[in-house]
């Protein structure tokens, strides 16, 4: 086998993780992917998140440029927050993730032994596929 020397400067997993791999991160990401696009809400889906780390997630994702922030109302204030392209595109990554643990972790995915692993992929694979990239 030959052995490949890829030339770097840094590697992307890395720069990836170095972006997207802060607690609370991902799950924010996926609540997006899911249609949430209200602070309470995130908070509500995680309930151990607080607000404060809320917040600190939610200005990193805008900062990288995963997510955007949009104002809907100025009175009374109401804010959105949506995947921008680029956060769009990760949705085969969390695919990948979830794929990855439903096959390698299903006692601790599963309160039980599931028939419905393909069912639940199918599920997911139509949620975090991009509708249009």
């Amino acid at each position: 086998m030959t052995k490949m020397t890829l030339d770097f400067r840094r590697c992307p997993i890395e720069v990836t993780m170095d972006q997207l791999g802060g607690k609370w991160t991902m799950p924010i990401i996926r609540d997006l992917h899911m249609g949430k696009t209200r602070f309470k809400e995130f908070l509500a889906t995680n309930p151990d998140l607080s607000a404060k780390v809320l917040s600190t997630r939610l200005k990193e994702l805008q900062k990288h440029g995963v997510a955007e922030k949009k104002i809907v109302s100025a009175t009374p204030l109401l804010i959105e927050y949506r995947l921008t392209e680029k956060g769009r595109a990760l949705g085969d990554v969390l695919l990948s993730l979830a794929a990855y643990s439903i096959h390698f972790h299903e006692e601790q995915v599963y309160r039980r032994p599931s028939a419905e692993k393909e069912k639940d992929l199918a599920e997911l694979k139509e949620m975090f596929t991009p509708s249009s990239l």
